[in-house]
């Protein structure tokens, strides 16, 4: 913290209240020595200038803030406004207006109360105000010359014409629902995830609980840090690591849908493992290995966070989303070789870097992921997101599975920065092969049948409901 590091020589004594990385701090300086004090985030605290306030006040106002705390009034802005204009001065010194600050979730909301004419004047501010130069036209030139950022869209519509001459083979615009039959709709849209980590050998599977949305939570029997995230996925979407029980507490009071708590693993690598089996065939393959590591920055001892992640072009593109999240953060002075970890996610859309690790696959890794997707009633097609704690462990079968997608699972190894657009769009098409290969294979030989146009059609509605109550 910057203040055990800064020279107070000749400044004159205060008291400030610091939120640094989510834990509250007491900074006070009495003119000759600092005095750090950790405070507990579930307390309320009053403090009182002493260059205003004799001993005799600053000890009746510390009496009457307990007595006030032990009614039944409830704990908000507008009574903690109402205790002080209770405890005004007037007299020589006087009490002239009342400010409150309420910060939540990357909002600030500022109410002032001048007591001189009576009136109040709210005001919403912005949690973040150092602006960034150019970052708009900055972030444009990113996704311009790096097509990974490109809209999804963008990626597939060129290709759009080798899916519709598959779907015309299967006559189905939705044959991909036969490639798995153990995952509703094959595992390209809503599918529950919780339905298959109870297949996944506990070895290799995260405590995971299912919690029902509208549960309120502030205790759960599973050790913090936890990973919450939709029962559903969608992406990456509304994943959130809860470090307090507060964090649970919001997380289970803002979703709008069923989620998971999982046990975090704290293996330092991540990996994306992509599995194909055709149907009779006693063994799988691995068509594609991608590497993923976290945005994280590592300090320097004078840059805040921000600083440092505007450094990175790549880390730019996240910027907007976590000033709305956690801005506060953002302005924290890290020590001098500190990592953090802004969004500890391996998510591309969530800053991480993919590195395509294909070159790897090999026999050993091979023979354990094909073990476990053997497990999982009909898999056949689909990518294991996993972590690992070195690449000799995860070869000698020790990794945990945090994810398992189907269907709709991307040949994650193209977003490689080294790729071009073409291989990309290649590796889309080969996957997309296997996919049509394995999907009429199991309608053939288990009677299935693809989805209909209405069937299918149904399915991306209520995805596309799910993904807006997902993010209400």
């Amino acid at each position: 913290m910057y203040f055990k590091a800064a020279n107070l020589f000749d400044v004159e004594p205060f008291t400030l209240v610091v939120c640094a990385n989510k834990l509250l701090y007491e900074c006070r300086w009495d003119g000759n020595k600092k005095h750090l004090t950790s405070l507990d985030k579930k307390r309320a605290y009053i403090w009182s200038s002493p260059t205003l306030y004799n001993e005799a006040i600053q000890a009746d106002k510390a009496r009457q803030f307990k007595k006030w705390l032990k009614s039944d009034i409830p704990l908000d802005s507008s009574s903690v406004m109402g205790f002080h204009e209770s405890e005004r001065l007037s007299g020589p010194i006087s009490t002239v207006s009342i400010t409150s600050i309420r910060m939540s979730s990357g909002k600030i909301t500022m109410t002032y109360d001048d007591l001189k004419t009576g009136s109040r004047h709210v005001e919403k501010l912005n949690a973040f105000k150092q602006k960034i130069p150019w970052l708009g036209l900055r972030i444009l030139f990113v996704k311009l010359f790096n097509w990974e950022y490109w809209p999804y869209y963008m990626v597939y519509i060129p290709v759009m014409f080798y899916w519709l001459w598959l779907s015309i083979k299967s006559r189905s615009m939705f044959f991909f629902n036969t490639a798995n039959p153990g995952m509703k709709n094959g595992g390209f849209a809503m599918d529950n995830k919780n339905d298959i980590y109870a297949h996944i050998p506990s070895q290799h599977c995260p405590k995971t609980l299912l919690i029902k949305a509208g549960t309120a939570l502030d205790f759960i029997g599973m050790q913090l840090p936890l990973i919450a995230k939709p029962d559903i996925g969608q992406r990456g979407l509304q994943v959130k690591l809860l470090n307090t029980l507060d964090d649970l507490a919001q997380y289970a009071r803002n979703s709008k849908v069923d989620f998971l708590l999982q046990e975090y693993i704290s293996f330092p690598n991540e990996a994306g493992i992509f599995y194909s089996r055709m149907p009779g065939s006693n063994k799988g393959t691995v068509t594609g290995i991608v590497g993923k590591e976290l945005m994280n920055v590592t300090g320097d001892g004078k840059s805040t966070i921000l600083e440092l992640l505007v450094k990175n072009p790549r880390y730019l593109l996240q910027i907007q989303s976590l000033t709305k999240t956690d801005s506060s953060m953002l302005q924290n002075v890290l020590p001098v070789g500190e990592t953090y970890y802004p969004a500890p996610y391996g998510n591309h859309s969530r800053g991480a870097k993919f590195s395509d690790l294909s070159h790897q696959i090999s026999l050993d890794p091979l023979q354990h992921i094909d073990a476990v997707c053997k497990k999982i009633p009909g898999f056949f097609y689909g990518r294991l997101d996993i972590k690992y704690s070195s690449w000799s462990e995860l070869c000698a079968g020790r990794f945990m599975i945090i994810e398992v997608n189907g269907a709709a699972s991307e040949p994650a190894h193209i977003y490689d920065p080294k790729h071009s657009i073409f291989f990309a769009w290649k590796e889309i098409i080969r996957h997309w092969d296997i996919l049509y290969r394995i999907s009429k294979q199991n309608r053939q030989s288990k009677g299935l049948v693809h989805m209909t146009y209405r069937e299918g059609m149904s399915m991306i509605k209520n995805n596309k409901q799910y993904v807006n109550l997902t993010t209400a």
